[in-house]
């Protein structure tokens, strides 16, 4: 086959391929591979999850459960171990203490068989606060991606079987560097079909289980806070003092300087005239 040949098989594969145009009918055969490029073989196809005409659901819920007080680590243990039992697998378990409250958060991932079940389950372990569940029909992205894996794969075997039938090393370069782009574009889908197989095989809850803090715990100070209280507000009553000195130290060394110098003025103005009168007596004769 001459040059010519194959550059324009080649840009047909690509307007075609490219544009995820598959003829009804085809069938993907690894009969028109050639054993001399053994290093460009076909990526097995992926796997069907179910059959044609399924409908794919995800499920999601939360539930919040308040337990009596003291008893919230037995309640949790016993939960765990009943989780395990239905086949949960549990992870982020995270506990907290508040100045109200304290609590445990998990996420469980079951089986949707189980799901209702398990969620009947988590309600006898105490009272529910809150409680919601998120069912989302994920058909369409499912098939959608479900048909784009089946183009790209098309596309790439017609891309292995014109590696395989051309000798000429530009066209083979050419052909390589497209194999390696739809090689890359599915492995992409397919990573993106597998999550949404895992958020349908396997529903996810996201757990919370509290309990309330005593009344005497939450009003009562020990003994060491208040102490440290006492000796903070006396050190702040002290850094006050000493802030207002600061301040009013200067205005009152002014004050007093302009009360000596109103005394000093004044008092020699009303020294003057006694003077002057006691100095027209005239002496005794």
């Amino acid at each position: 086959m001459n040059k010519l040949a194959i550059g324009s098989l080649l840009v047909f594969i690509l307007m075609f391929g490219c544009m995820g145009v598959m003829e009804e009918g085809s069938a993907v055969s690894n009969g028109g591979i050639g054993t001399s490029r053994e290093a460009l073989s076909p990526t097995a196809p992926s796997a069907d999850y179910s059959g044609t005409g399924a409908q794919y659901v995800t499920k999601a819920g939360s539930i919040s459960i308040k337990v009596p007080e003291g008893t919230l680590q037995t309640k949790f243990e016993s939960m765990k171990e009943s989780l395990r039992t239905e086949g949960a697998v549990t992870s982020n378990i995270v506990y907290n203490e508040y100045t109200n409250r304290k609590q445990y958060t998990m996420t469980v991932k079951v089986a949707p068989s189980k799901f209702e079940s398990i969620n009947a389950m988590l309600q006898q372990i105490g009272e529910v606060k809150d409680l919601s569940v998120t069912l989302e029909d994920v058909t369409k992205q499912y098939t959608d991606l479900d048909t784009r894996i089946t183009n790209k794969e098309v596309e790439l075997e017609r891309l292995y079987r014109l590696y395989n039938m051309s000798d000429n090393v530009s066209d083979l370069l050419g052909v390589e560097r497209e194999v390696t782009r739809v090689e890359t574009e599915l492995e992409l889908l397919k990573g993106e079909k597998q999550y949404l197989v895992s958020k349908i095989e396997r529903s996810t809850i996201a757990i919370t289980v509290y309990e309330e803090k005593p009344a005497s715990t939450q009003l009562t100070l020990p003994l060491e806070s208040l102490g440290q209280w006492f000796f903070t507000a006396v050190a702040a009553a002290i850094s006050l003092i000493v802030v207002a000195a600061g301040f009013l130290l200067p205005i009152a060394i002014v004050i007093l300087l302009l009360w000596f110098a109103y005394k000093k003025l004044f008092g020699e103005k009303k020294k003057g005239p006694k003077a002057s009168e006691h100095s027209k007596i005239p002496p005794p004769g």
